[in-house]
Formats: C-alpha cells, structure tokens, sequence
C-alpha cells in the first residue's frame, strides 16, 4: 500500500486531499474510504496508507488507514504541504440607502381603515352574492378595490 500526507479534509462535505510520499498526483478521499472505527473523519497533516483507485472525476485514495501521529502546521511546511493562502478580495462599501420615508400619522390611519373595511366588504359581499342576492355585488366589488388600492401602496413606508 502507499503512504501519503492529508493535506485537507472538510469533515462536513465528507472530502480530503491526500498527497502520495512518491510525489504522485494528489488523491481525493471520501469518507466512506477510511477505514477506522467510529466516526470516519481524518486531520490536516495525518499520514495514511491507502490504495489506489480510480472514479470519474480522477485518482481516488481507497481503502484509507490512519497510521500515526499528526503533523504540526511547521512539520507541513517544511515538506512544502502547505497550500498557498487564497488572495484576499477587499469588497468595495456599499453606499449607506436612506431609510423609505414613512406616511403622515393621518394617512396611515386612513391605509388602516381601508384595510379594515376591505375585510368585511369582501367576506359579507361574497356569502351574500354566493346565496343569490345580486344587490350585494356593489360591495363585493368595493372589497375587491380597496384590497387592490391597498396592495399598490409600498408597505415600507406604513
């Protein structure tokens, strides 16, 4: 079996990288491949041995067994394991938005009564129109109005 270094491991996604000691290619590790007892997770810097295998995506590390200690961070790099950090991206700020100005007291009292009234127009203009009595479709109708004045109102500024 080969040996190599986990260079990465995401314990949640299931993946690693492990880096052969013969300097072959990097090999993919899934968690279904180790084998340890428990919970199949390995470390940054664990040596391993493992067989070599093959999937779509490219070389796979098969049959993962831990083998001992855990390289530190400095043993890493002095075997030149050590990735190299990402760039940092500065995002630009973002310009402060003003708040939406708010209605008048008096005109969110009125979008208020609206709405309260739309409710009751719209339920008693429907049972009524639903039992055959035409005269109440008027109402039916102003419900159906004020529910659509209401809707084109922006609601942040209540």
């Amino acid at each position: 079996m080969a040996e190599g270094t986990v260079t990465a491991y995401d314990a949640e996604a299931g993946w690693g990288v492990v880096v052969p000691d013969d300097g072959g290619p990097h090999l993919r590790v899934h968690q279904v491949e180790i084998l340890t007892h428990g919970y199949q997770v390995l470390e940054r810097g664990e040596r391993v041995a493992y067989a070599v295998g093959q999937d779509d995506d490219g070389p796979l590390a098969t049959a993962v067994t831990p083998l001992g200690p855990i390289l530190t961070e400095e043993e890493l790099a002095r075997l030149g394991l050590v990735p190299e950090p990402e760039p940092a991206t500065v995002l630009p700020a973002l310009p402060e938005l003003p708040e939406p100005a708010t209605f008048p007291m008096p005109v969110r009292v009125v979008i208020a009564l609206v709405g309260l009234a739309a409710l009751p127009c719209l339920v008693i203009g429907v049972i009524q129109v639903a039992n055959g009595h035409e005269e109440w479709l008027p109402m039916l109708i102003s419900g159906v109005i004020m529910l659509l004045v209401l809707e084109r109102v922006p609601h942040e500024r209540w």
